[in-house]
């Protein structure tokens, strides 16, 4: 009576067919790693600019009646001209500082790095679109920084030596720098032993 029942449940855990427990190869256009700026330095620069409003309303508080006598000092400027620059003054420094936030923003929103299994792939949207293929053999030097926000937040600006005129390729506020140049630094030394 027992045999059945041991044959059944070998039926149910027999051995998979050839090839089913090899692990599936990617496909040469997937990347390896796949990751946009850190989403700390939005949050940084919004923070920023909602402190400069606050310290720019609390100016605009104190300021006023100095910069009031220092038109009436003056001769042939009408005082009025200090309401309108203040008024305009406030509202400019404000919108300078939310624009800067959301410009930052949608650059990080708009910019990719991608590790494919043949180059460094940097793609940015905004405000320009720009495309930097980087193949692995031409990767002379890495390494990253990390500034004390990003050693708590686990980001920083990664730098790759290509030999390029123009300086280094420099991925600003990468996450996990130390996780992108690990899985980087195989393909590069693979490439350097190819033929």
């Amino acid at each position: 009576m027992r045999a059945p029942v041991i044959n059944i449940f070998r039926k149910s855990v027999g051995a998979k067919p050839p090839g089913e427990n090899q692990v599936k190869a990617a496909p040469p256009n997937q990347p390896l790693l796949n990751t946009m700026p850190s989403w700390w330095m939005v949050l940084f620069a919004y923070g920023l600019s909602i402190g400069f409003c606050l310290l720019t309303r609390r100016f605009f508080i104190w300021f006023p009646p100095y910069l009031l006598e220092v038109f009436k000092n003056l001769r042939g400027l009408p005082v009025s001209w200090a309401d309108l620059g203040l008024y305009w003054g406030e509202r400019g420094l404000t919108t300078i500082a939310v624009a800067a936030a959301v410009y930052h923003h949608l650059w990080q929103i708009g910019t990719r790095y991608k590790l494919t299994p043949r180059e460094i792939y940097v793609e940015s949207w905004f405000p320009i679109r720009r495309v930097t293929a980087v193949p692995y053999g031409s990767v002379r030097k890495t390494g990253f920084q990390q500034s004390p926000l990003g050693l708590l937040f686990n980001y920083g600006h990664i730098e790759i030596d290509t030999g390029s005129p123009s300086g280094p390729l420099v991925l600003l506020n990468c996450p996990r720098p130390k996780l992108f140049l690990q899985t980087l630094q195989p393909k590069v030394e693979s490439s350097l032993h190819r033929p």
